[in-house]
C-alpha cells in the first residue's frame, strides 16, 4: 500500500501563551508597562514581534503566458513549423507556406485560448471579492497609566480610539472592538461587553460565540478559546477591548494563507496530458531512426531519405493536440457558465469535475443553506397556539442584545405576529452563556408581562408551572423529565430547541415563577437541490462524503432530510488516532466525518487519493481553504469567503447546486472527444509508419511526397477539429472519466495495423494491377505513373483515415446506434469527397498529382467500406477484452 504523508499539524501555535496571562503578564510580554503604546512602543514592538504582512496571490501574468504557450507539445510543434518555414524559403511553394501558418496558427489559438481563460478568470474573481475592512480602532499616546482594564477605565480608553490602516498595527496595540468590525489581527479581550464574535468562517459553526477576559472551559482545539480572537472573524454583537498578540505572517489565519499560496499537485487531467506527451514523444524518437535507415539504405540516398524521413515525423505528430485539448475545454467551461450559474476559473478543472468519483462537502453553507429557520411552536404536547407564537415573536422583536441566528428566524418566520405597537417595552435580562435565557419585560393596557426564552432545562428553573392543553398545572419532576426526553429525541431529529415561558407580573420585575408553555424548534435547511444533486451524482458514478466540523447528532439529522444514507461515520479523534493501513480503509467505507478540523479533511482527502480516488472537495469558510487546494476540483461559492474564493477552481453563483451536475456531464464530454482524437492519433500513426517500412521494402518510390503528406494532414485535421463538437454517448458520461493512458498501447497496437492492412493492399494493387511503379523498383521523378502511384494513396489514405473515424468515435455501432453530430458528418464528407476530386480534378496539378484510373474509385470505395467492417469487428472483439474503447 502507499505510505501516505500526512499534512504537517506540527505548526507553532503561540495563542496559548496569553489565554491565561492575566494584565501584569500581558504587559510583560510585550514589555510595557501600561495598556495603550506610545509611538516609541510602537516601533519597537513592530521590530520585535510583528509579522510580516498577509499580501494576496501574486497573478504573474509572465508566468501563466510562458505556461500557456511552451508547453513540451507546443515547443516540438514550434520546431516543426520552423522546419516548414524553412522548406518554404529552400523550395517555395504554396502549401509549405500554407502548412507553416496552418502550424503556427494552432500554436497561437491553443496558447491565446488558455492564456486569455487564466486572465479572464484572474479580472472575474478581482471583480467579484470584495475587501474587508482595512481600518481598525487603536488605543494610543493616552496620558492615563492603566495596568489593568475595568467598566470605568474602558469607557475612558475607548474615547481615546484613533481609526488607523490594519497594516499599521502592532502586537501590544490595545484595539476597540464593536459590532459590524472584522477582527484584523489575533488579539487577547482584555475588557468586553456582550461581546459576540461570527467565527464560521473558520469553524462552520453558524451561532457566534461570546468572547470575554477569561477562558473557562478545557482545550478542545485552538479555535475555542474564549478570550481569544481571531484574524478575520466578524464582531456581531456588543463591544469589547483587545490587545494584539499577533499579526500578518504570525496570525491562525496566515497557516491557512500560507497553505493556500502553495504550488498547488498536478490534477489528474494535468498528469495525464503530461503521460500522453511523452508517450507521444517516444514514439516519434523511436520510430524516426529506423525510418531513416530503412528509407536511407533502400533508396541509396541519404539526403532524400532524411528529407522523407522529416516529413514523416511531421506527419505523424499529432499537431492538433493542443489546439482539441484546449477547444474541448474551453466548449466545456463555455456550457458550464451558459446558465450564469458557475464561474470557471482553472480551465483544466472543466475535465477533472468529470473525472472525480468521490466528492468530498462541507455541510454548513454547502448542503444546507446555513442559515437557521424556525419550523414549528408548539406546546408540551405538540399542539398549536397563536399565544405561545405571540409570546416568542415579542421577546425575540423587543431584546436589544446581539442579533443572534434564532430571533432572525423569529423575526422571518411565518408564525402569528402580535401587533407590536400594543407593547412598551420595561426592562431586558439579557442572554449570557451562564443563564441560557433571555427575558424582556413589557407593559401593555392591561398588564405587565415578562416573556422567556432559552436552553428548555435553564427555562425550567425558573418555571414552576406548565401549561398543558390550556391548563395551568403545577410543574413537577415528573413533567421536567418528559419535557427533556421530549427535548432530547428532537436534538436526535437534529433540531436546535428552545423552550417558551411566560407569566403576568404583579409588582417586582422578577424572572421567577414562571409558566412553562412549550417549544421553539429550528433548523439548519438544506439547499433545494441537496438531496436531488446527491442522488443524480450517485447514479452518474459519484458518490459523497460528508466532512464537517460540526458533531454528530447535528450532522446525522441534516443527512436525514436530504435522504443520505450514513454508511460509516467517523470522528476527528478517531481519524487522528489511525494508523495509514486504517486510514486507508476508514476513509472508503466512511461517508460522513464530523468533527474535523482543516488538517482532518485535508488527511481524508489525500488518504483517497493515494488510493487512486479523484476528489472534488466543496466548501466556503476560511477554514476550507487548504482542504479545497488539496482536492483534484475544488468548489466554493460567490458568497463564501475570499480566501477559499482564491482556493476554487470553480465558483457556484447561484443558490442550486445542479450546476455541479451539469459539469460534471459537460467535463465527461471534453473528455470523451479529447480520448477520440488522441486514441485514433497514436492507432493511425502506429499503422501509417507500419505501413511507411513495408512500402520502402515494396518499392523504392515514395508512397507520397512530403507535399501529399501534408496536404492529407491539413485536411485530416478539418476533420479531426470538428471532433470538439461531436456527440457523445450517454453510456458514456454515466461513469466517472479519469484521463488516463491505461491501455493506449493496446489500442494502438491492435487497431493501427488494420488501417495498414488496407494501405500495403492499395501498394500491391498498385505494384502488380495497375503497375504504376515497378516491386522493388522506381520510376523517373515526376513521372505520369509516380504522380497516378502517389494520386491513388493519397485517395485511399484520407478517405479511409476520415470515413473510420465514425467507427471509432463510438463504442455502438455508427449511424444505427450512435449519430455523430452535424459538424462532424459534413467534415466527414466533405473531406471524403476532397480525397475524390483532388487527384481525379485539374487540381491536381497543382500539388504534382496524375488522375489515378478511374476504376481505382471503386477499388477505393471497396477498401474503405471492407475497412469500417473490419475496424467494427475488432472494435467489439477489443471492447469484449478490455472492457472500454474510449
Amino acid at each position: 500500500m502507499k505510505k501516505l504523508k500526512k499534512l504537517n499539524n506540527n505548526t507553532k501555535i503561540e495563542l496559548i501563551n496569553y489565554v491565561d496571562s492575566d494584565n501584569n503578564k500581558l504587559l510583560k510580554q510585550f514589555e510595557v508597562n501600561s495598556f495603550g503604546l506610545n509611538d516609541e512602543q510602537v516601533e519597537v514592538n513592530r521590530e520585535k514581534f510583528g509579522g510580516k504582512e498577509l499580501k494576496p496571490a501574486r497573478f504573474n501574468v509572465f508566468l501563466v503566458f510562458v505556461k500557456s504557450f511552451f508547453s513540451p507539445f507546443n515547443i516540438i510543434l514550434m520546431a516543426i513549423d520552423a522546419f516548414n518555414f524553412y522548406e518554404y524559403v529552400s523550395d517555395p511553394n504554396t502549401f509549405s507556406l500554407v502548412a507553416a501558418v496552418i502550424v503556427l496558427i494552432m500554436i497561437l489559438a491553443s496558447g491565446t485560448m488558455a492564456f486569455i481563460q487564466e486572465i479572464r478568470s484572474h479580472l472575474v474573481i478581482k471583480k467579484m471579492i470584495t475587501e474587508n475592512k482595512k481600518t481598525s480602532k487603536v488605543i494610543r499616546n493616552i496620558s492615563y497609566n492603566y495596568k489593568s482594564v475595568d467598566n470605568a477605565n474602558s469607557i475612558r480608553m475607548i474615547k481615546e480610539a484613533e481609526v488607523i490602516e490594519n497594516d499599521e498595527l502592532v502586537p501590544g496595540d490595545v484595539i476597540y472592538l464593536v459590532n459590524g468590525d472584522i477582527i484584523p489581527a489575533d488579539v487577547r479581550i482584555i475588557w468586553s461587553n456582550n461581546l459576540y464574535v461570527n467565527q464560521s468562517s473558520l469553524t462552520g459553526e453558524s451561532f457566534p460565540v461570546q468572547k470575554k477576559d477569561s477562558h473557562d472551559k478545557e482545550f478542545e482545539s485552538h479555535l475555542s478559546y474564549e478570550n481569544i480572537g481571531y484574524m478575520g472573524t466578524e464582531v456581531m454583537s456588543g463591544s469589547g477591548l483587545a490587545i494584539v498578540v499577533a499579526t500578518g505572517q504570525k496570525t491562525y489565519f496566515s497557516l491557512i494563507d500560507n497553505k493556500v499560496k502553495e504550488k498547488r499537485k498536478s490534477s489528474s487531467f494535468e498528469k495525464g496530458i503530461k503521460r500522453i506527451t511523452l508517450y507521444l514523444i517516444a514514439f516519434m524518437v523511436a520510430v524516426i531512426p529506423v525510418v531513416f535507415l530503412i528509407a536511407g539504405l533502400q533508396q541509396g540516398d541519404w539526403i532524400k531519405g532524411l528529407l522523407f524521413t522529416i516529413a514523416i515525423a511531421v506527419g505523424i505528430t499529432p499537431e492538433m493536440l493542443p489546439i482539441i485539448v484546449t477547444s474541448n475545454l474551453t466548449r466545456g467551461y463555455k456550457q458550464i457558465e451558459k446558465n450564469g450559474e458557475m464561474i470557471v476559473k482553472n480551465l483544466n478543472s472543466v475535465q477533472n469535475i468529470g473525472a472525480i468519483d468521490i466528492l468530498c462537502t462541507d455541510k454548513t453553507g454547502t448542503i444546507t443553506s446555513g442559515e437557521i429557520s424556525l419550523d414549528k411552536v408548539t406546546g408540551v404536547n405538540g399542539e398549536k397556539s397563536e399565544f405561545l407564537e405571540n409570546v416568542l415573536y415579542l421577546n425575540s422583536y423587543f431584546q436589544s442584545g446581539f442579533q443572534n441566528p434564532i430571533d432572525s428566524a423569529v423575526l422571518s418566520s411565518k408564525i402569528k405576529k402580535p401587533d407590536v405597537d400594543d407593547y412598551t417595552k420595561e426592562w431586558e435580562i439579557p442572554f449570557d452563556f451562564e443563564r441560557k435565557i433571555l427575558s424582556v419585560i413589557l407593559t401593555s393596557k392591561k398588564d405587565k408581562e415578562i416573556f422567556t426564552k432559552g436552553a428548555v432545562e435553564e427555562v425550567l428553573k425558573v418555571c414552576n408551572r406548565i401549561s398543558i392543553n390550556g391548563k395551568i398545572e403545577k410543574l413537577d419532576a415528573k413533567l421536567k423529565k418528559m419535557i427533556l426526553k421530549k427535548t432530547h429525541e428532537l436534538n436526535i431529529d437534529g433540531y436546535r430547541v428552545i423552550g417558551i415561558a411566560h407569566n403576568v407580573l404583579q409588582d417586582e420585575d422578577v424572572e421567577e415563577e414562571l409558566i412553562f408553555y412549550g417549544f421553539g424548534t429550528f433548523f439548519d435547511k438544506p439547499k433545494k437541490t441537496s438531496k436531488k444533486l446527491i442522488k443524480n451524482l450517485a447514479s452518474k458514478g459519484i458518490s459523497t462524503k460528508v466532512l464537517t466540523g460540526d458533531n454528530e447528532i447535528i450532522t446525522r439529522a441534516i443527512c436525514k432530510n436530504v435522504d443520505f444514507e450514513i454508511t460509516k461515520l467517523f470522528s476527528g479523534a478517531e481519524i487522528e488516532a489511525m494508523d495509514d493501513r486504517q486510514l486507508h480503509k476508514a476513509v472508503v467505507e466512511a461517508n460522513v466525518f464530523v468533527k474535523l478540523s482543516p488538517i482532518h479533511k485535508s488527511t481524508i482527502i489525500a488518504a483517497l487519493q493515494a488510493q487512486g480516488h479523484v476528489v472534488g472537495f466543496m466548501g466556503d469558510g476560511i477554514n476550507d481553504a487548504p482542504v479545497l487546494r488539496e482536492s483534484d476540483v475544488a468548489i466554493s461559492f460567490s458568497e463564501a469567503s475570499n480566501i477559499a474564493q482564491d482556493a476554487a477552481d470553480m465558483i457556484l453563483t447561484s443558490e442550486s447546486l445542479m450546476a455541479i451536475e451539469n459539469a460534471v456531464i459537460e467535463g465527461r464530454k471534453s473528455l470523451a472527444n479529447m480520448l477520440k482524437y488522441i486514441k485514433v492519433t497514436v492507432a493511425s500513426n502506429f499503422g501509417n509508419v507500419i505501413s511507411v517500412i513495408v512500402a520502402l521494402f515494396l518499392t523504392k518510390e515514395e508512397p507520397m511526397l512530403a507535399l501529399h503528406l501534408l496536404l492529407q494532414n491539413l485536411l485530416y485535421d478539418f476533420v479531426m477539429f470538428a471532433l470538439v463538437f461531436d456527440n457523445v454517448d450517454e453510456e458514456f458520461l454515466q461513469k466517472p472519466r479519469p484521463f488516463t493512458t491505461k491501455n493506449i498501447i493496446w489500442f494502438a497496437v491492435i487497431n493501427g495495423p488494420i488501417s495498414s492492412i488496407f494501405d500495403i493492399s492499395t501498394f500491391l494493387v498498385l505494384i502488380f494491377g495497375y503497375k504504376l511503379v515497378p516491386f522493388q523498383g522506381s520510376v523517373p521523378e515526376g513521372s505520369t505513373n509516380a504522380m497516378q502511384f502517389h494520386a491513388s494513396w493519397f485517395v485511399v489514405g484520407l478517405m479511409t483515415q476520415t470515413a473510420v473515424m465514425q467507427v471509432y468515435r463510438t463504442e455502438k455501432t455508427p449511424f444505427i446506434q450512435s449519430k455523430c453530430s452535424m459538424s462532424m458528418l459534413i467534415a466527414t464528407i466533405v473531406i471524403c469527397l476532397a480525397a475524390i476530386l483532388i487527384p481525379f480534378t485539374p487540381i491536381n496539378q497543382l500539388v504534382q498529382m496524375s488522375t489515378p484510373h478511374w476504376s481505382f474509385i471503386f477499388v477505393a470505395l471497396g477498401f474503405v467500406g471492407t475497412y469500417i467492417v473490419l475496424a467494427q469487428l475488432v472494435k467489439k472483439l477489443y471492447i469484449k477484452k478490455f472492457k472500454e474503447w474510449l
